[in-house]
């Protein structure tokens, strides 16, 4: 488990918008869940049913 936050802290905004669609093209083939609490708030990522295979 870890958090988008994390993996974009010290990097540029075009690093950070790469990073958030990679995890969505990685969530669209169900290798990770995203999860965010509310609005604005951190997008944790956990392995989903394909991370394994």
């Amino acid at each position: 488990m870890f958090s988008l936050e994390a993996l974009c802290e010290g990097g540029t905004r075009s690093h950070a918008a790469t990073t958030f669609f990679s995890l969505l093209v990685l969530k669209k083939q169900q290798v990770i869940h995203l999860d965010q609490r509310a609005p604005y708030e951190d997008i944790i990522v956990t392995p989903g049913p394909m991370f394994y295979s």
